[in-house]
């Protein structure tokens, strides 16, 4: 996870500390969380709600662990593909703000993250952490996604470097939703296996895994293929398949019903 000490990494691509141009994209809207909290009790009247917000907040994942694991070493530059990134730092560069316009950043997997907007970043060098938030629009898998992301990491000078990531977004419903406990595998050809707790505003936390991998080639940004397993209270489950970019079926107690995105 070479990208995550992303503090030092910006700093580096931008030439160290000192005041941007100000002609950054400057994302504004309200994208924070303020839903339900306690464990969903999924059923069959609230299993397509949930399912909506699934389907943008498993996007929202591979954006967010791609934002943190991009493989890009401290040595290069961050905008690496193009547009620049300026930051506004304290003397000793350990907090300040960046703002990315336009920069787009290689991926392991041979794609390209575009990065519009501004990042707080603090870093403590006494207790060894960093801290991020993203109030940035993201492009990548042909779709654009604003988020609102939180990276917190401790440890960030030894081998034992630990982060978690929080990000709140609107999902393609309308309604604000969160995920957290991210964690991403796979790729853009093999198909991603996610596993993350998402919030729905109305119904609440549910656990989410991946039963079989998703794929991501729609024009609306939801996955063409996969399938994942939803954990609610009380022993409560559904199970999601994306069947195509069109078309999605909610299974709850064993009966299963489609609907069109």
């Amino acid at each position: 996870m070479s990208g995550l000490v992303l503090s030092l990494l910006l700093l580096q691509g931008c030439g160290g500390g000192g005041g941007g141009d100000g002609d950054g994209s400057g994302i504004t809207g309200d994208t924070t969380y303020t839903g339900q909290t306690s464990a969903a009790i999924i059923d069959s009247t609230n299993a397509k709600d949930i399912a909506s917000g699934l389907a943008s907040g498993a996007q929202q994942a591979v954006v967010s662990d791609l934002l943190s694991e991009s493989g890009i070493d401290a040595s290069d530059e961050v905008c690496d593909a193009g547009g620049r990134a300026d930051a506004n730092t304290n003397a000793d560069e350990t907090e300040g703000t960046i703002t990315f316009t336009n920069c787009a950043m290689s991926d392991m997997q041979g794609g390209t993250i575009v990065l519009d907007g501004i990042v707080e970043f603090s870093v403590n060098t006494g207790a060894d952490t960093l801290s991020m938030d993203f109030n940035v629009t993201v492009s990548y898998l042909g779709e654009s996604e604003t988020i609102n992301l939180t990276l917190a990491c401790s440890n960030i000078s030894t081998a034992s470097l630990s982060c978690s990531i929080r990000s709140d977004f609107a999902g393609i419903d309308g309604r604000v939703y969160r995920i957290d406990d991210i964690t991403v595998s796979g790729s853009e050809a093999s198909g991603y296996y996610v596993s993350m707790t998402l919030y729905d505003p109305d119904h609440g936390r549910v656990d989410v895994t991946t039963s079989q991998p998703l794929t991501y080639d729609c024009a609306n940004g939801v996955p063409g293929s996969g399938m994942l397993t939803l954990n609610g209270g009380s022993g409560t489950f559904a199970l999601v398949s994306f069947d195509s970019c069109s078309s999605y079926t909610v299974t709850v107690d064993g009966v299963g019903t489609s609907y069109d995105w």
